[in-house]
């Protein structure tokens, strides 16, 4: 295997084999020599001091609550409000009691949507499977039910149901009596994710600043104009960006409310 250091200035490297590591590993070493009760994380209870120290405070993907070191956006923005909340002493009593992981790739021909327990099987004793697989076409959808709520869905390849399935686990709402309508849009009075005109207002939009199509709305009544704008006010598609697409179009289309017919 051909080894690679740093990459000539045309950017082309010659190599029989290619590993990518994906992910993110906390750094605890400095917590690690300085005492801290150490895990996969630095270990802290719900007001997110180490479990060790309690003048130590840890967030984000260092710190691990409750057996979990959550590797996204979301979660550390959560986090920093209850940090916030306890400094400034808005709310002393503000706990972080964990949250719920929603992924969502983007890359280029690859639209994959993930969330919450995807490792069930068929047979496996009290929850409800639900599977589709287009192998020609590179679709897949699978969708979890347990104790009549939507634990875990994965959508590869086509995601129109993504906003149903987000709205349906964010809540742990009932799944709907018509299951098909959680892996096809339109199938059971289901509608398709990324339409502004079908999508409530607390759908959220933005999963890794948790802003709602309400709060876009509420912005666009104060004044902002462009996505440029509702990203200053919201921080809507400053996270991975994936959902700068459905912002653009909310955007849009009250835009062709606010012009009189």
């Amino acid at each position: 295997m051909t080894g690679v250091g740093l990459a000539p200035p045309d950017g082309d490297v010659p190599a029989d084999l290619v590993v990518l590591a994906c992910g993110v590993r906390p750094e605890t070493g400095l917590a690690r020599a300085a005492g801290l009760a150490v895990d996969r994380g630095i270990v802290v209870d719900g007001a997110l001091r180490s479990v060790t120290d309690p003048a130590v405070r840890a967030i984000g993907e260092c710190c691990q609550h409750d057996g979990t070191v959550y590797g996204l956006v979301a979660p550390a923005w959560e986090q920093a409000a209850v940090l916030a909340d306890l400094l400034t002493g808005a709310d002393a009593g503000a706990r972080f009691t964990g949250a719920r992981q929603i992924t969502r790739l983007k890359a280029a021909g690859v639209d994959l949507v993930a969330m919450g327990e995807t490792h069930h099987g068929d047979d496996d004793p009290g929850v409800e499977v639900m599977r589709f697989a287009d192998a020609s076409r590179g679709t897949y959808k699978k969708v979890v039910v347990r104790g009549d709520r939507v634990v875990g869905a994965i959508l590869l390849g086509e995601t129109s149901t993504a906003g149903t399935l987000t709205r349906l686990y964010d809540r742990a709402a009932p799944p709907p009596a018509e299951r098909l309508g959680m892996l096809f849009a339109g199938v059971g009075g289901a509608q398709a994710a990324d339409s502004p005109v079908r999508m409530p207002d607390l759908a959220t939009v933005c999963h890794c600043n948790n802003v709602s199509k309400g709060q876009i709305r509420a912005c666009w009544e104060k004044g902002a104009r462009s996505v440029d704008e509702i990203a200053d006010a919201t921080r809507a598609g400053t996270g991975c960006g994936g959902c700068r697409d459905t912002v653009c179009g909310i955007v849009e289309w009250l835009g062709e409310q606010a012009v009189p017919s």
